[in-house]
């Protein structure tokens, strides 16, 4: 045997254990389930009250999961705010930017930013979008949870969540958007968002320990 064979065969071998090792870890994630409920996401936030919004068959289709919450929330002034998690310890795949899904269903983002904030041992950044439909305008605020991470970048959060997965660690990921009509101005209504994110973000922390 030359050592083109030899190399050739070595080459083959590794392939196919990439493979084997591929195709488990897809079936392991497929099948396995999620330690956390985020359902049970408390409906009482402050004085904000939440409402689950239906979630249709096709919606679940898409979106490759049922662990998530869609939720309206009312303050006592009237004010409401839309708070929308996709949770997952197993599989990354059910992660998507939120604006993919704005623009195919002609909303238009007319203006985006990334804000920094605080929450206890948390430095985290969230895209900030303004978006226009019609003649209504609102605001979100959205982030990617990668472990104890809380970051804007998509794309860091898979990278993150894939990492451990080929090391056969469950780690918890998560989109979080929340989301507000502008009605006084941006000011206030951004201030509103990140305290609202904020208290999200310190919420899921203690229910997914």
């Amino acid at each position: 045997m030359n050592k083109n064979t030899v190399g050739f065969a070595i080459v083959v071998v590794l392939l196919l254990g990439a493979g084997f090792f591929s195709i488990n870890l897809y079936f392991r994630e497929k099948t396995s389930h999620d330690k956390l409920d985020i359902k049970s996401f408390p409906k009482m936030i402050g004085n904000w009250k939440g409402q689950d919004v239906p979630v249709t068959e096709r919606e679940y289709s898409i979106l490759e999961t049922r662990n998530l919450v869609n939720r309206i929330y009312t303050d006592p002034s009237g004010s409401k705010l839309y708070l929308f998690i996709i949770y997952s310890e197993t599989n990354r795949a059910v992660f998507h930017p939120p604006e993919v899904c704005m623009i195919g269903s002609g909303i238009a983002i007319i203006d985006r930013k990334v804000e920094q904030m605080d929450e206890g041992k948390h430095k985290l950044s969230a895209n900030r979008i303004l978006t226009e439909k019609g003649h209504s305008r609102d605001m979100a605020l959205y982030c990617y949870k990668a472990g104890d991470i809380y970051t804007d970048k998509f794309y860091l959060q898979q990278v993150y969540l894939a990492f451990h997965q080929v090391l056969g660690q469950k780690v918890p990921g998560a989109t979080i958007r929340v989301s507000m009509p502008v009605i006084v101005n941006e000011t206030a209504t951004a201030d509103s968002l990140k305290s609202f994110l904020k208290e999200t973000i310190r919420i899921i922390d203690n229910i997914s320990n």
